[in-house]
Parts: C-alpha cells; structure tokens; sequence
C-alpha cells in the first residue's frame, strides 16, 4: 500500500471520529481543552510529536500535483504547524481557540466528516 494512501486512510478516520465528537461532545471541548492548557509538559510533547510526525511525511512525500495527495500533504502541513504552534505559543491558543470557534464547533464537525469519509475511500 502506498504511503499516501496509507496516511490518507488515518487522517480520514481521524476526522470522521474528531467531527462525531465536535458534533455530539462539542460543549466539552472547552473543558478538556482547559485541562490540555493547564499542563504545559503535556502540551509541549504533543507539539513534539506532531512534529516529528508531520516532518517524516513530509521530507518523504510532499506532493504538490493537483490530485487527492495534494489534500494529504495540506493536512500534513497544517499538522505541522498546530506542532510548531503547540510548541512557540500555547497561550495564544488557549486564549483564543475556544473564543472564537466555540459556537461552530458543529460546522466544523460536519466539514471534518465529510472531508474525512472523502479521505478514507479514496
């Protein structure tokens, strides 16, 4: 199985599971993201892991040809970047994330599905 495939398959299940949970436990993400936030070991390992994930995808596949693997690489990307952002400025994230994002959590959910289900059947 293609790499790409194979990271497409995880990431369309991660978001079908992540959009259920913002559509039906939406109102607990601002506790458990509070909880996340008030341990910042926590925080910065999970950065450290995003990281180190995303960058092994990314010096072996970075695809930019139009097609289905473009998607995988954009999402490889934004992983990289919520790493790096987990790392350099969690309190701007804490901050702000739940402020501004709090009453569409059910769009996002919905998106997520759908781009997930799109993702996993490829």
């Amino acid at each position: 199985m293609d790499i790409t495939i194979l990271v497409a398959k995880i990431l369309g299940i991660y978001l079908v599971v992540s959009g259920l949970f913002l559509i039906i436990k939406g109102k607990t993400i601002p506790h458990l993201l509070q909880d996340f936030f008030d341990h910042p070991a926590i925080v910065y390992l999970t950065g450290v892991i995003l990281l180190f994930l995303s960058s092994i995808y990314l010096l072996q596949y970075n695809v930019w040809d139009g097609t289905w693997r473009t998607l995988v690489t954009v999402f490889v990307w934004m992983v990289l970047a919520k790493g790096l952002a987990y790392i350099f400025m969690p309190e701007i994230l804490n901050q702000n994330f739940v402020k501004k994002f709090r009453t569409a959590f059910g769009v996002y959910g919905f998106v997520a599905i759908v781009i997930g289900i799109y993702l996993f059947f490829l």
